[in-house]
């Protein structure tokens, strides 16, 4: 109990801590789509007052007077100007930003807000040098069509102390460069949407342009953080001027080239959670020791008819569930447990009879064993390269082929066919034809060595061609006639093969006419047939029939001892097989 409630707190602890890293992220991460979300639609109002002053035919007109008149009154200059300022008052989205202005490459300007003793316009060589330092606008290989300016101070206010940030743009009527335009916001603007944080002593917020140039920082330190540095995850991450370790956001806002920070010192994380560990194992000790002791208690009691039995199963030897050892059996029936305790006698009673069962049960599982055994091995006897034996028989046939001889040629082609036949390991089934070709193939074959020696029937009705049997099922039983059934003798060797639908099972019978069975090996097979279905398979020294019981032990498994086979004598030996049609 004690290592389960340790377990469980050290469990309850990790999940915590993965809880409160994971919520810490979902913070960062709606911080920054909140920024992000604010930040676009300021430079998107920022970028359709542009478009809609740029869209302004009398306005740019009126700039373009404005700028090109050279005359000595500046008559029509300063009727442009005025023209221009008063499209610049009429405008809804001018009047949302700080100061809208327009300045010349001769460094003539206009401006939407008037300082007092200041005129809209005038020449300020000073802003036309800041933005002229810009260079083109926008940076060349770029989508954005206006530069972002980073917060610096306002040239054209006499306030020393006012920063300002927006964007700037140049302009053209008609081809001709006119200057450039800018719309700005105070920087308090900036900060109010950069510093949407819900905790601005533990989390600090930087934006930094594709360039390096600083758009923002919360606390005024710069972090020399990468921009490749992953998305949409939190990053550790070390200050290598400090050794400061970080937990990073970075957000990348590709429409205005900037990368977002949202950075956090990893100290206060790990101070939460220190705080979150002790408070959880604090609790789990004031849980634990109680529980241990009221457990202690109850179990004592409880487990009384469960020691017993523990005892009884400790001292019953290992050989108890072996067979012929009757001391034993006594033991497993004495009951030591008492019978109020329902569950626990319920369990030695059906110990006890499990025990008796197993012991039963362990001769047909040696059995089983035994045969299994010797089934491997007889699998490993028969083992051999297939592609040796293919490229062997193409050799013989092109040697045949040169030589004339197809008869030869014939042979390989039919013993190929039983190799690709027996091989296919695909499937351990059959068709009826295919499994009749097989074995018309081996007759073939043991007719080139018989000759005139052997004869063969095969009457199995065409409707039954389609019926699945197990694969070389009547091979070995055609094989083992041939090589045993004759006991020696010269004569004029007769197999007869056929098949007929009984009730719901196929019968399949090989007959040939040698010495037959004699009544010893008969009785014998008999008896190993019957040991193979009732599970006690064993497929030992058989007095050369071997391959009959390897092809009864391989059906019975392969049916689960529905396939049955029989054996008897009549002017020779007979095999017959009983399969389920539906087998």
């Amino acid at each position: 109990m004690a290592a389960a409630i340790l377990m469980l707190s050290a469990y309850t602890t990790q999940i915590s801590l993965d809880g409160a890293r994971s919520y810490t992220q979902s913070r960062f991460m709606n911080m920054s789509a909140t920024i992000s979300r604010d930040l676009e639609q300021e430079i998107r109002m920022m970028s359709l007052t542009l478009n809609e002053l740029t869209g302004n035919t009398s306005f740019m007109a009126a700039l373009n007077q404005f700028v090109r008149d050279d005359s000595k009154d500046q008559k029509v200059g300063n009727a442009a100007r005025m023209a221009a300022l008063q499209q610049l008052y009429q405008s809804p989205l001018v009047e949302r930003f700080y100061r809208v202005s327009f300045i010349s490459p001769n460094g003539l300007y206009i401006t939407s807000l008037i300082d007092k003793d200041q005129e809209h316009s005038s020449t300020s060589e000073k802003l036309y040098r800041l933005y002229n330092s810009l260079g083109e606008i926008p940076p060349a290989g770029t989508d954005i069509p206006y530069y972002i300016l980073s917060p610096q101070s306002d040239e054209l206010s006499t306030r020393q102390d006012m920063l300002v940030y927006g964007i700037v743009q140049q302009v053209y009527y008609r081809g001709n460069m006119l200057g450039y335009i800018s719309i700005l916001n105070e920087q308090s603007t900036l900060s109010h949407i950069m510093n949407f944080v819900d905790n601005v002593d533990e989390v600090e917020v930087q934006a930094v342009f594709d360039d390096g140039s600083l758009l923002f920082s919360s606390t005024g330190q710069v972090y020399p953080l990468p921009m490749d540095m992953q998305t949409g995850s939190m990053q550790e991450w070390t200050d290598p001027e400090n050794n400061t370790q970080l937990e990073v956001l970075h957000t990348r806002i590709e429409s205005l080239g900037l990368n977002l920070y949202i950075i956090q010192d990893s100290h206060y994380a790990a101070l939460r959670n220190k705080d979150l560990r002790t408070s959880i194992m604090r609790r789990a000790l004031l849980i634990m020791l109680p529980a241990i002791a009221l457990i202690t208690l109850i179990a004592f009691g409880l487990t009384r008819s469960i020691r017993r039995l523990t005892k009884k199963v400790r001292q019953m030897p290992a050989e108890s569930v072996l067979p012929g050892n009757p001391s034993t059996t006594q033991a497993l029936m004495n009951v030591v447990t008492s019978s109020g305790d329902y569950e626990i006698h319920i369990l030695e009673q059906t110990y006890n009879s499990m025990m008796l069962r197993l012991r039963d049960n362990t001769l047909r599982e040696l059995a089983l064993r035994e045969g299994a055994l010797q089934a491997q091995l007889s699998a490993l006897q028969a083992q051999i390269n297939p592609h040796f034996i293919y490229n062997t028989l193409n050799i013989i046939s092109a040697k045949s082929m040169e030589s004339g001889n197809f008869d030869v040629i014939e042979i390989c082609d039919q013993f190929a066919s039983m190799l690709r036949y027996a091989m296919d390991t695909r499937s351990r089934t059959a068709t009826m034809q295919d499994e009749i070709e097989n074995v018309r193939n081996y007759l073939t074959l043991a007719k080139a060595r018989y000759e005139q020696n052997l004869e063969y029937t095969i009457d199995v009705p065409d409707d039954l061609q389609d019926i699945k049997v197990p694969k070389l099922t009547l091979q070995p039983i055609v094989e083992n006639a041939l090589t045993h059934g004759y006991d020696g003798i010269n004569v004029l060797r007769v197999l007869t093969i056929t098949g007929k639908i009984s009730g719901e099972n196929l019968l399949l019978e090989v007959h040939d006419n040698g010495t037959g069975f004699s009544e010893e090996i008969l009785q014998n097979l008999r008896q190993r047939i019957d040991d193979i279905n009732a599970g006690k398979v064993s497929t030992e020294e058989s007095n050369g029939h071997i391959g009959l019981l390897n092809t009864c032990l391989r059906l019975y498994y392969y049916s689960k001892g529905s396939i049955q086979m029989s054996i008897r004598n009549d002017n020779g030996a007979v095999i017959t097989f009983s399969l389920p049609v539906s087998l």
